[in-house]
């Protein structure tokens, strides 16, 4: 097959290195950026380079790897000019207004197929200098259905990602992918953000050790695109930090009360809540 990917960064360009990799599949990347197009090129990302203005788009997949408003953007570009039968897939890290726009779209283009999809992976670095081949091995891909008339383009793109070697697929609606994404993903970068920002960060050198490591890993980010995910996010994020509020107060008034029964049950119900939720983890992959 042609697959098409639009957007080298860090993701796109990962995804594609990855494709070129584990597949035969012909890899086509568009990019804004030509200094990006030629890095790609070194990196061995691609084939050759789509030229998403082309008067029809000749690739069996797009996969467009942007930030939620330039995805719209380019939706409303390449959808007119794609090819019949043709599966056009995002990755963006909010799913509602994607997939909105893609239920529009679909009523101007019947004979093409859309398939929202979030690579659940990443870096603390920014940009297809730091793609990797491997990124998405240990990764999940989520997979967003647009219409469900559409299952045999969903069926194609489960089957395409597991050639690419890809962990797993889960299957989300695109109102439970962005609730629980505010909270396993959006929420911990807010909280990494805040945490370092303590002026002992600065000293932490022969203090600190996996813990200081693990919660500041992502205060390391892309500011333009978690500010766009967060704002467009806002409903549920905001759901999300209101409810970490709430359970970092029952820690603070049990330290200030001295009340060590009350704060040893919340210490103890938190490790519970750990082994559940990687019981929960390896029972998933074990499936």
């Amino acid at each position: 097959m042609k697959i098409g990917v639009v957007g080298l960064g860090l993701i796109g360009g990962s995804l594609a290195r990855q494709i070129m990799r584990n597949t035969e599949h012909t890899v086509l990347a568009y990019d804004i950026s030509d200094e990006v197009l030629k890095k790609g090129a070194l990196l061995n990302a691609y084939h050759d380079i789509l030229d998403i203005n082309a008067p029809e788009i000749d690739v069996d997949i797009l996969i467009i790897v942007t930030n939620p408003r330039a995805t719209l953007k380019i939706l409303d570009n390449v959808v007119p000019r794609m090819k019949s039968g043709a599966i056009i897939m995002d990755c963006a890290g909010i799913k509602k207004e994607v997939i909105k726009k893609m239920e529009a779209l679909k009523q101007t283009r019947e004979d093409v197929f859309f398939v929202g999809g979030h690579p659940m992976a990443g870096r603390e670095f920014s940009g297809v200098s730091h793609s990797t081949a491997t990124l998405f091995e240990h990764a999940y891909i989520i997979l967003t259905p647009v219409d469900m008339d559409d299952i045999c383009a969903l069926e194609r793109m489960k089957e395409f990602f597991k050639e690419v070697k890809c962990e797993g697929i889960t299957i989300s609606g695109y109102d439970k992918h962005d609730k629980i994404i505010a909270y396993t993903s959006q929420l911990a970068h807010i909280i990494s953000s805040s945490y370092i920002k303590n002026p002992l960060s600065s000293e932490h050198v022969g203090y600190s050790a996996g813990s200081f490591r693990d919660l500041t890993r992502v205060a390391k980010l892309n500011a333009p695109m978690w500010t766009e995910l967060f704002l467009s996010n806002k409903k549920y994020l905001l759901e999300a930090i209101s409810d970490i509020q709430l359970r970092i107060e029952e820690y603070k008034t049990a330290i200030e009360n001295d009340d060590e029964e009350k704060l040893m049950e919340l210490l103890q119900d938190g490790t519970e809540k750990k082994e559940i939720a990687d019981k929960k983890a390896r029972e998933k992959k074990q499936c």
